[in-house]
C-alpha cells in the first residue's frame, strides 16, 4: 500500500482494502512470489496464499473519509504499475488453525 501510495501522491489507508491481515517489513508485491509455492505463519497460524488479489471499484471508495478520497484504484494500479496490473495483496487459506496475535 505504501508503495501505491507514493506512485499517486495520494495517503492511503491499508483499511481500504478491506484486509483481514496487514502484513508489514516485506518489500512491495513480494506477496506475489508466495501464490502457490509458500505458507505463511503467523503465531500459531498456518495460511497457504492461493492467489493475487484483483482489485475491483469497490476499493476505490475509502470507508474512513467517504465521499472525500475517491479515486479509481484498479486504472491507478495499472497505469502505474503495469507489470501487475489491478492486483494488490493475496488471497489466503487457513492450513492449520491456532491463535495470531499483533505482531506475529
Amino acid at each position: 500500500v505504501r508503495e501505491f501510495s507514493a506512485a499517486i501522491g495520494i495517503p492511503l489507508n491499508p483499511t481500504r482494502f478491506r484486509p483481514n491481515i496487514v502484513v508489514d517489513g516485506i518489500p512491495p508485491w513480494s506477496e506475489f512470489s508466495w501464490v502457490g509455492t509458500k505458507s505463511v505463519q503467523l503465531g500459531s497460524v498456518k495460511l497457504e496464499v492461493i492467489s493475487r488479489t484483483v482489485r475491483c471499484e469497490g476499493v476505490s471508495i475509502d470507508p474512513l473519509e467517504f465521499p472525500e478520497n475517491i479515486i479509481d484504484v484498479p486504472k491507478l494500479l495499472a497505469k502505474h504499475f503495469p507489470e501487475h496490473g489491478p492486483y494488490l495483496g493475496v488471497y489466503a487459506v487457513v492450513k492449520t488453525g491456532g491463535v495470531m496475535s499483533l505482531g506475529d
